[in-house]
This record gives C-alpha cells, structure tokens and sequence, in this order.
C-alpha cells in the first residue's frame, strides 16, 4: 500500500489517516542482459497499475545466483531469463520454490520451448525475447487476478470446541495466545481454538501478521496507531515488547510504502 496514506510522528506516536490505499507488488528481474532488463521494466512500468489501485516496485538481479543467496522473500513475483551463466533461471527456480511456495515465477527466454521445461515449478506463464508489450499485459494481468483472488479468497481452518471452523485471512485482525489457548480476533467476532503462535505465524503471510509480542500476533492493515509501547486496534491497546518495537515499528511502516 502507499501514495494516500499520511504517517504522522509526534513524541513517540505513529498515527496514519486514509481514505484510499494502494497496494505495492514487489517484482524482480533476474536477467544479465542489460538492454533486455531495461526493456522488460519499461514495460512494466506503462503497466496501468494503479487503475487497478497497485503501485509497482521493481527491483533488478544480473544474476540467477545473486537472486538466491542471500534470499529474499518479499517479492510477489519474479521474471526469471532462463539463459544465465552460473545458476541458469530453471535452476534459479528450483531454488525459489525450495524456499518459497507461493512467489510467482515468470520466464523470460528466446525460446518458448525452454519455458516448458519450468512448469515443474508452477510458473505463472513466460515472455519471448524479444519482449512485447502484449505479453508483457497478458502476464500481468494474470498476476494481478491471482493476487487479488489470493488475498481475498485465503482461508485457514481450525479446530474448536464443536469440530472445525474456516476463517478468512484477511479478516483475522490480531491473534491472541494464552499458555495453549488461541483467539483469533476477526472483524466477524472472537474464535477460541488451541495452538502454538509459531506453527499458526507458518500458515501466514509474515509481510502482514508481525508479532509485537510473544502474546499478539497482528495484522498490519487493521493498526489504527502505534502510540508509545501500544498497538491499537479498533480502540483495543496491545502491548508492543521492548525487543521487538524497532522491528514491529518497522514493520508498519513498510506495509503502507
């Protein structure tokens, strides 16, 4: 999310206002072609994100190998050159999904029928060299369907009292752990259930849910303001740990950039 929100800091309290958010994509591009990599982002930026309320942010690797190590998981989605030396884009990708289940992998490659030989790894599709701005859409527009689908569609299931319960992620607004007991705090109402916070922080996306304590998990777009060692949600104050305040704060801020 970020152009029309207003992060205001006066003696220690972080408080935003805004009426419209756009979301930010994360995208890579792994190529060691300069003038292919200066193509295919200049494409993407004449990409009408933010008709679709999208910013973009794109971020350039000249190699395979660079991508991999150190990893960085932020990116929804990834435009991978298959022709790389050391580390070619097929075994870049392997790598990615050893890591990272759910980043979108896009080929880009001067022959499609290499790009058929990275369906093993559930690539979103692939682009011929040279580019094409039509291409370029269609596999756009497909990233950003998913996307959409993904973040309104994702569920989790959990066990209750009576049997099991299906809560949608994105209305899961903090979770609240106590010994065993766990309560999922939703926009429809409170879910008690049992667990641990570490298993339930693996079924969910660590760019939204950060912990501010070892108590509370939350949902970075339902924070209404950080004032001083609280988080407050729906006018409920939650304690942020000494610890880990500079990264929570963090955190929040980067959610709405």
């Amino acid at each position: 999310m970020g152009a029309c929100l207003t992060i205001v800091c006066v003696e220690g309290y972080y408080i935003y206002a805004a009426f419209l958010f756009m979301k930010t994509i994360k995208l890579a591009i792994v190529d060691d072609n300069v003038n292919d990599v200066s193509r295919l982002k200049s494409l993407i930026e004449k990409y009408p994100f933010s008709l679709h309320k999208f910013s973009v942010d794109i971020d350039v690797f000249n190699r395979g190998i660079n991508f991999i190590d150190p990893f960085n998981d932020v990116y929804d989605a990834v435009f991978l050159d298959i022709d790389m030396p050391i580390m070619n884009g097929l075994e870049a990708a392997d790598k990615i999904r050893e890591k990272n289940s759910k980043m979108e992998i896009v080929f880009v490659t001067n022959y499609a029928s290499l790009a058929v030989n990275g369906y093993g790894v559930n690539a979103l599709g692939f682009v011929v060299k040279p580019v094409k701005e039509e291409d370029v859409t269609k596999v756009l527009n497909k990233l950003l369907l998913k996307l959409l689908k993904d973040e309104n569609d994702e569920k989790i299931v959990v066990k209750i009292k009576s049997g099991y319960q299906t809560i949608r992620v994105n209305e899961i607004k903090y979770i609240e752990v106590n010994i065993h007991d766990v309560f999922y705090h939703t926009s429809s109402g409170t879910i008690k259930t049992r667990g641990v916070l570490k298993e339930i922080e693996k079924q969910l996306n660590p760019k939204k849910f950060v912990k501010c304590s070892n108590c509370f998990l939350v949902n970075l777009d339902y924070i209404d303001s950080i004032e001083k060692d609280d988080v407050k949600i729906d006018g409920i104050k939650l304690k942020i740990s000494r610890t880990r305040k500079k990264e929570f704060i963090e955190a929040f801020l980067a959610n709405y950039n």
